[in-house]
C-alpha cells in the first residue's frame, strides 16, 4: 500500500511538472508583434516630410501604418486614413 500510494504521488508529481515545462515553453515561444500603434495622428503628414511608410503587424488589434519622417520621428496613422492608403500606394509602387 504505501509503494502504491509513493508511486501514485510521484506519478503525479511527474506529470505535473511536464504540463508546467510545457506551457512554459509554449509561451516563450509566442514573439509578440514589433509594433503596434495605440495612439495615432489626427491629421496628415505632407507628402515631402514622409521618408517611410510600412504597415503594422498583422497580430496587433488596430490596423495602422506606422509612417517614418525625414526627422526620422515615427508616427501611426490609421490605416482608414485615405491620405495614408495613397502614399503607402505610392511608396510601393515606386518600389517596383
Amino acid at each position: 500500500m504505501k509503494k502504491s500510494l509513493s508511486f501514485t504521488v510521484g506519478l503525479m508529481l511527474l506529470l505535473f511538472t511536464v504540463q508546467r515545462c510545457s506551457s512554459i515553453t509554449f509561451a516563450v515561444g509566442q514573439i509578440p508583434p514589433e509594433r503596434c500603434c495605440f495612439e495615432f495622428l489626427p491629421g496628415a503628414i505632407p507628402r515631402r516630410n514622409i521618408a517611410s511608410i510600412r504597415t503594422t503587424d498583422s497580430r496587433c488589434s488596430e490596423p495602422a501604418f506606422v509612417i517614418t519622417s525625414k526627422k526620422n520621428k515615427e508616427f501611426c496613422v490609421r490605416r482608414s486614413s485615405t491620405w495614408a492608403q495613397k502614399r503607402y500606394e505610392e511608396a510601393l509602387n515606386s518600389n517596383n
